[in-house]
């Protein structure tokens, strides 16, 4: 893992030579599961085509309340320390480390956070097509939903990132992500995805001061009848140097977001135990909506 600069927090120039599929990217995510609240807001800024992006969400009561979503918002000329994308509003208190995070929608519910991190930003590559240049931390947020004009005070732990570069969305064929975190001393987020070229596993465990490298992530997914919307998981996480954890969950909020390219995901709001400990964090599901190149060449098709 590397520590990045402060310098990062904000935006980042467009290289001369950038593909279309450059855009940069500003996520948050929370879960109170003693409330069943949540937020979910992830913003993309196209530059090169000129345009932006957005999901974003809040629940309480595990019912979504507040949801809003457009991949064809005109593009900001704020900087990413102090930007106001549709509903949402992220304001840099201290770079890398804090953010408050405002989102109103058309119902008049809205949520108010402040995110603290509690350790340094680290950075790894998401893959060339996904997202070359990343970074992330984990911490809680403290704050507010407020639903028909009552504020219900809101605090769980959260996750942060911030990534650059090109997005190739439609080279994600199908994926899952666990995040869940235990407490400062046990967090982690680990990725399986399936791209033309195949599968990849990565992400990484912290635990007792240490970042061990996933090697492998089974989810033991369970889905709903919907087709779409994870019901919980039973995961295997192994790291580099041989440990594995055993993570099991139960979804208890769930909301869908499409990108372009076909990409459809699930994300769902989650309790995880591991070792006896209970967390918090998120389970995503995009499934598979056609047969990859192996399939294929089982079929017969090429």
């Amino acid at each position: 893992m590397e520590i990045i600069s402060p310098e990062d927090d904000g935006s980042h120039a467009v290289p001369p030579d950038a593909s279309e599929f450059w855009q940069e990217s500003w996520y948050l995510g929370w879960y109170d599961p003693a409330r069943r609240a949540a937020g979910f807001h992830h913003l993309g800024l196209q530059r090169v085509r000129q345009r932006a992006d957005l999901w974003s969400w809040i629940a309480l009561d595990g019912v979504v309340v507040g949801k809003y979503q457009n991949l064809r918002l005109p593009l900001p000329p704020d900087d990413l320390s102090d930007l106001t994308l549709g509903p949402l509003h992220v304001l840099t208190k201290t770079p890398l480390r804090s953010y408050a995070v405002s989102a109103g929608y058309d119902n008049g519910n809205r949520s108010d956070v402040v995110y603290e991190s509690f350790a340094e930003p680290f950075s790894f590559s998401l893959g060339g097509d996904i997202g070359k240049d990343h970074y992330e931390s984990m911490g809680r947020v403290n704050g507010t939903v407020t639903v028909a004009g009552e504020e219900t005070e809101v605090a769980g732990w959260a996750y942060q990132d911030h990534s650059w570069g090109p997005r190739h969305w439609g080279r994600l064929l199908t994926h899952r992500w666990l995040w869940a975190t235990f407490g400062p001393d046990l967090f982690c987020s680990a990725f399986t995805f399936t791209t033309p070229k195949g599968r990849m596993d990565f992400g990484y465990v912290y635990d007792g001061g240490e970042f061990r490298g996933v090697t492998r992530l089974d989810t033991g997914a369970r889905l709903s009848d919907d087709g779409h919307s994870p019901a919980g998981c039973d995961a295997r996480v192994w790291t580099a140097d041989g440990r594995g954890y055993h993570i099991t969950g139960r979804c208890e909020v769930t909301s869908v977001s499409t990108h372009d390219e076909g990409v459809f995901l699930t994300d769902g709001m989650s309790v995880f135990e591991c070792g006896g400990r209970l967390g918090t964090g998120i389970f995503e599901v995009s499934e598979l909506k056609a047969p990859t190149a192996a399939h294929r060449a089982q079929l017969g098709l090429d």
